[in-house]
């Protein structure tokens, strides 16, 4: 019986070309960004940002090596689909922020928050801090709005925690669509190498019964052949 090879995953594969440029280009390009966040905000940035670089990061790469541009678009559409349908609730929190702020009166002075360095590894990362700058304007009328009695710490606590879930959606929906993508290729190249694994055992075994049918070939009796090549040599 031939054996099924031993070794089969650590063959080289049609994705390592595209994984070595992959993650050579994601190396090789990223930017260096800063940004100013309160307390409030950079708590949001500290536990979403990573996580979702990561994510949008791992999507691309299994749409690159195991589905096509097609998919890696529809899903880059509808994560940016996402941030905007977040980036409009927002907007229209800080224009209902600045109309209190105007009716009351409340002026309010520029914050010197500390600076923030932040490693930019896919334009999706950059399209979600940009939101979270957003969230930063937010938080700033609300602490302005929270400071002159407008609204109070119940009010204030709400809106806080609204910005969070919308926050966390973005960076939970994302990480579950390339979590999605990574398990269909993962299933792909699983189904491949038993495929690959079937097909190489299948040559070997009919290999080796083609070697066994030739060894029980029975032979021709040497008398025949000398019988032969004399009634030749009498022809001639």
């Amino acid at each position: 019986m031939a054996e099924t090879p031993q070794n089969a995953s650590s063959r080289p594969t049609r994705d390592n070309p595209v994984r070595r440029h992959f993650i050579s280009e994601c190396r090789d390009n990223r930017i260096i960004v800063q940004a100013r966040f309160s307390v409030n905000v950079l708590r949001l940035y500290r536990r979403n940002f990573d996580r979702f670089s990561r994510a949008a990061y791992l999507l691309r790469f299994y749409c690159r090596v195991g589905a096509n541009a097609t998919v890696e678009s529809e899903l880059t559409k509808e994560i940016i689909g996402l941030m905007e349908e977040v980036n409009d609730n927002l907007r229209k929190k800080i224009t209902v922020a600045e109309q209190l702020l105007k009716k009351d009166n409340v002026n309010m002075s520029k914050p010197q928050f500390g600076t923030t360095h932040i490693t930019i590894i896919d334009p999706l990362a950059n399209r979600f801090l940009q939101t979270l700058k957003t969230v930063q304007e937010l938080d700033e009328k609300l602490s302005a709005l929270w400071l002159a009695c407008v609204i109070d710490d119940l009010q204030r606590n709400k809106a806080l925690a609204e910005i969070d879930g919308e926050i966390r959606r973005i960076q939970t929906q994302t990480r579950t669509l390339s979590l999605g993508v990574r398990d269909r290729v993962q299933a792909r190249n699983q189904a491949r190498q038993q495929d690959d694994g079937q097909t190489e055992a299948l040559a070997s075994e009919t290999d080796d019964n083609r070697t066994a049918a030739q060894d029980t070939t029975p032979q021709a009796p040497q008398e025949e052949t000398a019988t032969l090549d004399a009634e030749q040599e009498v022809a001639a």
